[in-house]
């Protein structure tokens, strides 16, 4: 290669480099499913189809993708914004919910860094942040598609008990997953079971809420206080069987499964906090 065709392959990279851009930095990337189309993908990655296009060089005059090719692409950055604490959030599930360290919300808001507890009606500075588009472009639009898994019925020495007998299928697992093409992360697992099915306490304890919880999405729902710090929570019911300050027993009925709330199907929601730190309840069981 002499110095001339040196010099125009640099001028031809510099180009791309001009076009690409720094408002979209690709970092992942998706396998082309069958069935998949060019707007589909974006819309479930929260980004245009045009910025899918810029850092792709086999797009940029074609929407037609074909199954097997492998896309790059662009992180979405969400703005920031401010978040109005809740009855029962402290800044571990909020950092959570938002993807965020727990350092880094402490940094937004240096009033809580010494231990401050936070209270509800608090408002929390969320900062600007970058969220992958990777996964929610693969993820299943909706709970039909979801892959169900079978958990365990058995409790460890703790005591914990299933929470509702006889349907172990879960649909959505503790952890980040895609819900109306938005990415959050789910604290708890979605029990599937028939609507009016009895929902048992996993543990004996007292009733800390016995409400309808529209505000948060959780619908009617029951949170049980048990021993050692342990907290569990019930929700999308279609019926809560006990009330607030009422005493109960492991595998006691304290509701029945529904459709209410943030629901795309009927189910239990199933929460377990330790001190209101969100924990995976199937390492429980």
């Amino acid at each position: 290669m002499n110095e001339r065709q040196s010099v125009q392959r640099f001028l031809r990279g510099a180009a791309l480099l001009l076009c690409l851009g720094a408002s979209a930095q690709a970092v992942t990337s998706y396998r082309v499913q069958p069935g998949d189309t060019l707007s589909g993908i974006a819309a479930r990655a929260g980004v245009s189809a045009a910025q899918i296009r810029a850092v792709n060089a086999r797009l940029r005059s074609t929407d037609q993708v074909q199954a097997g090719w492998v896309l790059t692409l662009p992180d979405r950055t969400l703005p920031a914004r401010t978040h109005t604490v809740k009855s029962g959030e402290n800044l571990s599930v909020i950092a959570a919910r938002y993807g965020l360290s727990l350092s880094a919300l402490l940094n937004a808001n240096p009033t809580y860094r010494g231990g401050k507890a936070v209270w509800a009606g608090a408002r929390l500075n969320i900062p600007a942040r970058t969220s992958s588009s990777a996964s929610a472009a693969t993820a299943p639009a909706a709970r039909s598609t979801a892959t169900v898994r079978t958990a365990s019925s058995s409790g460890r020495s703790g005591g914990w008990l299933w929470p509702v007998a006889g349907y172990h299928g879960v649909s959505s697992g503790y952890g980040p997953r895609v819900l109306g093409g938005v990415r959050e992360d789910h604290l708890g697992v979605d029990i599937v079971a028939p609507v009016g099915t009895p929902v048992r306490a996993a543990r004996s304890g007292r009733v800390l809420e016995s409400r309808p919880d529209f505000d948060r999405g959780w619908g009617w729902t029951v949170v049980l206080e048990h021993p050692d710090g342990w907290i569990t929570r019930y929700a999308h019911l279609s019926a809560n069987l006990v009330q607030k300050g009422e005493l109960v027993v492991r595998g006691q009925p304290v509701g029945r499964v529904g459709n209410t709330g943030r629901s795309t199907g009927p189910h239990l929601h199933f929460g377990t906090y330790l001190r209101w730190d969100p924990r995976d309840p199937l390492s429980l069981y």
